[in-house]
């Protein structure tokens, strides 16, 4: 038997996208982190995956589920920059090599701010974040949940919350995407159905994720059931087309990234 393979980001944000998907018998999981499954779809490694919303909007051929995915109204607690300096003063940033929409989301956030810095690439420990000589430091998923829980000299700032400061709009970090002869009727029900089931099972999650991010059980079970959301409407849509428009004009995605988004309005 021939399984769909599939890709899933391991980060505790979108495991009730698929948790439950571990004991179908005709799918194979293959679970990293959201650039690395990107890199893996590119290839033709992948059925369909839980995409950074960037690599749905810019990998030729691909499509998405505009109501499954990965977003935030405001505040999402583990995407954001650690930083010594404000915004519109930061001269040099380190970027995590986890996830490109992230990535871009800074970017766009620092340059309507006003910032032009110097960018890296790095992978980066949240143990390093008081040995490194960046102005900010982009840090995302469980490390970043856990390095805010860490001492250091830097103030926390939520992409999250400043985009919906910037543009009145939730965003959209992550969908499930891939070629469109994927993305069939009966796989959505599918994955909605593992959806529902994942969100029932929140608290179960959250216990064993306290450890590794030094959090509670509580506050990981507020930070699945409030924060973080995984079933997407009409403002998402919108937010992600906001996005698609700035990050194209900045060069960070292609010019039909704006017209590919607009699928999802």
């Amino acid at each position: 038997m021939q399984k769909l393979r599939i890709g899933v980001v391991s980060y505790l944000n979108a495991m009730p996208l698929w948790f439950s998907l571990q004991r179908e018998a005709d799918i194979a999981l293959y679970p990293d982190n959201p650039a690395r499954l990107a890199a893996r779809m590119a290839e033709g490694a992948l059925d369909v995956a839980v995409l950074p919303a960037v690599e749905a909007l810019r990998q030729p051929g691909l499509s998405f589920f505009p109501d499954l995915g990965v977003g935030a109204d405001g505040p999402v607690e583990s995407v954001g920059l650690f930083t010594r300096a404000e915004l519109a003063e930061v001269r040099a940033v380190a970027l995590t090599a986890a996830s490109r929409t992230s990535q871009a989301l800074a970017r766009v956030l620092l340059h309507a701010a006003g910032a032009r810095p110097a960018y890296s690439e790095a992978d980066i420990a949240p143990e390093s974040l008081a040995a490194r000589g960046e102005d900010a430091v982009l840090m995302i998923g469980d490390p970043c949940l856990r390095a805010r829980k860490l001492a250091h000299d830097r103030v926390f700032v939520d992409l999250g919350a400043e985009w919906k400061l910037e543009t009145g709009l939730p965003f959209v970090f992550a969908l499930w995407a891939g070629p469109a002869r994927n993305l069939t009727p009966a796989l959505h029900g599918r994955l909605t159905a593992a959806l529902q089931e994942g969100r029932a099972r929140i608290y179960e999650l959250a216990d064993a994720f306290s450890l590794e991010t030094g959090l509670t059980d509580n506050e990981l079970g507020h930070y699945l059931e409030d924060v973080i959301q995984n079933r997407l409407g009409p403002e998402h849509a919108r937010g992600l087309a906001e996005f698609a428009r700035r990050a194209a004009a900045l060069g960070l995605l292609p010019p039909d990234a704006p017209t590919r988004a607009a699928i999802a309005t």
